[in-house]
């Protein structure tokens, strides 16, 4: 599920149990619907006076793997993947662990949700993560 705008459909956008959201879980073992791959948490998104907008947050997933994570702003009160941003590769860590920054200068209004996904190298995508309301920094 990469590069989809994904939106005001009346249930989670991304939904790997048709179970409503699903936890995280430690170096993300189990398996399912898409692995029940682990979602990227979001620590924050700020906007500087340049128009920059940067959003920091963590995975922890399966120990030293690849994965792409998406970003997607969305309109405040929503949490789902309206316009993709841009995407990034990460690598987890042998804890499975790994952080990321992702800055761009793309339109993003103060105010407006990100969300990120993350998709492992075979293919399996995360729900959509927790939103984070762009700030100012």
């Amino acid at each position: 599920m990469l590069q989809n705008s994904i939106f005001a459909n009346g249930g989670l956008g991304i939904d790997l149990g048709d179970d409503g959201p699903t936890p995280n879980d430690l170096k993300d073992p189990d398996t399912g619907a898409n692995d029940l791959q682990n979602k990227p948490l979001l620590s924050s998104a700020k906007k500087n006076a340049t128009g920059t907008t940067t959003i920091k947050g963590k995975l922890n997933s399966t120990p030293n793997k690849t994965f792409n994570i998406q970003f997607f702003s969305n309109p405040s009160g929503t949490n789902e993947g309206k316009k993709l941003l841009d995407s990034r590769s990460v690598s987890t860590d042998a804890t499975g662990n790994v952080s990321f920054t992702f800055s761009t200068k793309k339109a993003i209004r103060l105010g407006q949700n990100i969300t990120a996904t993350a998709t492992s190298s075979t293919g399996d995508t995360s729900e959509f993560s927790a939103p984070k309301k762009v700030v100012a920094q």
